[in-house]
C-alpha cells in the first residue's frame, strides 16, 4: 500500500477556507485515492490557522516559513496567498524541489508569471478551475469533435464589479479556458471604452489563436447579466456553453443542421445538456484540480493547468487590461 502523500498548505484566507480545505477533505475522506495526509499549515494569521488545523485535521501549525521549510516530512506544497505575495512564497518553497499547487493568478504580471514558469520545474498545478469543471470538459470533448470550426466567441460578464485589474485578476479565467479549448492566443486587437455610469471599462478583444482560428472575447464587469459563456461555430453545428457559476449549474446547447431522411431537407436539431448537481467543490472543478495534482505526482503525467501554460494567458490578460494590442 502506497504511503499517504503529505501536503503542507500555505495560506488561510477566505477562498482557501471556502473551497480549498473542503476540497482537500473531500479528496482525503470521500475519494480516498490517491491517499493524502494534511501534514501542516502556515499562515500569517495564526489564530485562523489553528482553527483550520483543528477543523480539517492538519497535523501541525507552523509558526514561520522557516519552520515549514525545515520539515522533512513534506511531499508537496499547496499555496493560496495573494498574487502580490505569491512569487516570494514560491521562491522559498521551490528550494525544496517538491511539487507545487498554486492558486491563480501566477503573480501580478506576465513577467512574474514567466519568472515562476522558469523557476518551478517540478510537477505543478495553477488553479484555473474552469479547466477542471466537469461540464466544461464535456464541452471541450464536443468542440474537439467538431469539424471546421471557423469562429468562437466568449462572454465574461459580471454585475457591478468595479475592482481594479478586473480583466487581469478575474477575466483571465475565461482567457485561460479559451486557450485550453483552442490553443495559445498569438494576437489580440483590443477595443475598450468607458462605462457610462462608473469608472470601469467595456472591453472587446479580437483574438487570433495559434491555429489561425479567429474569435472575440467580451469582458463586461458591470452589466445586467452575470455569466461565463462561449459559442463555437462550424458550418453544420454550433455549440453554446453556459458555464456553471455560483448557484447556476450551467448547460450546454448544441444546434445542428441535419438532412432529414424522409423529406431530404435540412432540419435544425437542438440538444440541451444540463450541468451537474453534485457538491459545489466537485461541479466547480476545485476537487478536480487537487485530484489531478496528486495523480500527476504519482504518475509523472503532465497537468492541464500549470505555471508554464499560464504565461500566455497572463500576457493576453495584461494586454486586455491595458487596452493595447498584443502579438506573440
Amino acid at each position: 500500500m502506497t504511503a499517504p502523500l503529505r501536503l503542507a498548505f500555505i495560506g488561510s484566507g477566505n477562498w482557501a477556507r471556502k473551497y480549498h480545505f473542503p476540497a482537500l477533505a473531500h479528496v482525503r475522506d470521500d475519494v480516498g485515492a490517491p491517499s493524502i495526509r494534511l501534514r501542516g499549515i502556515f499562515s500569517l494569521d495564526q489564530t485562523t490557522a489553528q482553527a483550520v488545523a483543528m477543523e480539517y485535521g492538519f497535523d501541525r501549525v507552523y509558526v514561520s516559513m522557516a519552520e515549514l521549510l525545515a520539515d522533512d516530512e513534506i511531499d508537496a506544497f499547496a499555496v493560496a496567498v495573494s498574487p502580490e505575495a505569491l512569487v516570494s512564497v514560491i521562491e522559498q518553497i521551490s528550494t525544496r524541489g517538491l511539487p507545487i499547487f498554486s492558486e491563480k493568478p501566477p503573480g501580478i504580471s506576465s513577467a512574474q508569471a514567466q519568472q515562476l514558469a522558469n523557476l518551478v520545474q517540478t510537477t505543478n498545478v495553477v488553479a484555473f478551475n474552469r479547466r477542471f469543471i466537469p461540464l466544461n470538459n464535456l464541452f471541450k470533448k464536443i468542440v474537439d469533435e467538431m469539424n471546421d470550426v471557423f469562429f468562437v466567441e466568449g462572454h465574461f460578464f459580471r454585475h457591478n464589479r468595479q475592482d481594479a485589474n478586473f480583466a487581469l485578476e478575474t477575466g483571465i479565467h475565461w482567457i485561460n479556458f479559451m486557450t485550453y479549448l483552442f490553443g495559445p492566443i498569438r494576437a489580440v486587437r483590443n477595443e475598450r471604452w468607458p462605462h457610462p455610469q462608473n469608472e470601469t471599462w467595456i472591453r472587446l478583444a479580437h483574438l487570433t489563436f495559434e491555429s489561425g482560428l479567429r474569435g472575440l472575447l467580451k469582458i463586461f464587469p458591470c452589466t445586467g447579466a452575470q455569466g461565463e459563456r462561449l459559442e463555437v461555430h462550424s458550418p453544420q453545428r454550433t455549440a453554446f456553453l453556459y458555464g456553471p457559476l455560483w448557484e447556476d449549474a450551467g448547460e450546454i446547447v448544441i444546434e445542428e443542421n441535419v438532412l432529414a431522411a424522409v423529406l431530404h431537407e435540412q432540419r435544425l436539431i437542438r440538444r440541451v445538456i444540463p450541468g451537474g448537481t453534485g457538491p459545489e467543490i466537485v461541479e466547480r472543478g476545485i476537487a478536480g484540480e487537487y485530484l489531478e495534482f496528486f495523480h500527476a505526482i504519482h504518475t509523472g503525467e503532465p497537468t492541464r493547468s500549470n505555471f508554464q501554460n499560464a504565461v500566455n494567458s497572463m500576457r493576453v490578460a495584461e494586454a486586455i487590461e491595458a487596452g493595447v494590442d498584443f502579438v506573440e
